[in-house]
């Protein structure tokens, strides 16, 4: 069987996840110019453009949405191909993709059980704080943070609820008092991650109004938004159920029983992959001890 330009179509794939010749030179390891180059020849093989170049942009042509549709899941089969020889007969590896605060206070907890029914599967976990790109990086499963419907591409599993509600040490309440009513935490130092959304939320819930923090600034990585609470720095929004040890052990406060409750963790694999049958049974597993 004859595969015309797989150079130049590897390289298209990787450019149209992109959008950006310089990060997808990167992930190659080649040069800018050697992408454009390969576009070129791809280009002038099919007799169309694939990409519209707009200033320091790109974007997908119709016809060049087409054929990244049809190419993602055949180099996702090679991949996965290649990954299943390099392991021992009878073995299975799998990546999966999570934030590192979910990995620690939660799934590498779990990982003994998993061992001790399923030996013949290997776990390789892949941090990032990013949205997973199970192409580009080669993953099976990613573990993200969402509300249910914000991934309409992949197949969703829902295992951990959020009920993000308001945490904060001992100590930062001995240095700064009390906190009795929500409409109290507009005059409190609160610790928001990208962007004030949540905060936002779970105030209007809470008040029935929109408020504003007169204090507060962004930590993005939940683990070090954690030390910072831990060292009395603020209040930030939690996750009882992966923070129980912590509230157990009286190292943090929860300060109210009102939730955003929409959000929570979720399995995500693509709708279209063919799970092998130890793909299948990490997802049984993890069914089996997602949190209800």
């Amino acid at each position: 069987m004859q595969v015309p330009l797989l150079n130049a179509l590897k390289t298209f794939t990787v450019s149209a996840q992109r959008l950006n010749f310089t990060k997808a030179a990167e992930d190659l390891l080649v040069s800018p110019s050697a992408i454009s180059h390969q576009i070129k020849i791809l280009e002038e093989y099919l007799g169309c453009k694939l990409f519209l170049r707009k200033n320091r942009s790109l974007e997908l042509t119709d016809k060049g949405l087409f054929l990244f549709n049809r190419l993602q899941r055949p180099f996702y089969e090679i991949n996965q191909a290649l990954s299943e020889l390099r392991m021992p007969h009878g073995k299975s590896r799998i990546n999966l993709s999570l934030r590192p605060f979910v990995s620690s206070m939660w799934f590498t907890r779990q990982l003994s059980d998993l061992w001790s029914k399923y030996p013949d599967i290997e776990i390789n976990l892949i941090h990032s704080l990013q949205a997973p790109d199970f192409f580009r990086d080669n993953i099976n499963f990613a573990i993200v943070w969402g509300k249910q419907g914000d991934w309409p591409h992949l197949n969703t599993l829902r295992i951990i609820p959020g009920n993000l509600t308001p945490v904060c040490s001992p100590s930062y309440l001995l240095e700064h008092g009390n906190i009795k009513a929500a409409v109290d935490l507009n005059r409190h130092i609160l610790i928001h991650e990208e962007n004030h959304l949540g905060w936002q939320q779970w105030l209007f819930k809470a008040t029935g109004k929109e408020m504003t923090a007169v204090k507060g600034f962004h930590i993005d990585d939940t683990n070090v938004r954690m030390n910072a609470v831990l060292n009395g720095q603020g209040v930030m929004l939690g996750c009882p159920v992966l923070l129980r040890p912590l509230i157990e052990k009286k190292e943090i406060v929860q300060l109210f029983d009102v939730y955003l409750d929409e959000y929570a963790y979720f399995l995500a694999y693509p709708t279209k992959a063919n799970l092998s049958r130890q793909e299948q049974d990490f997802i049984d597993w993890v069914a089996s001890i997602a949190i209800t």
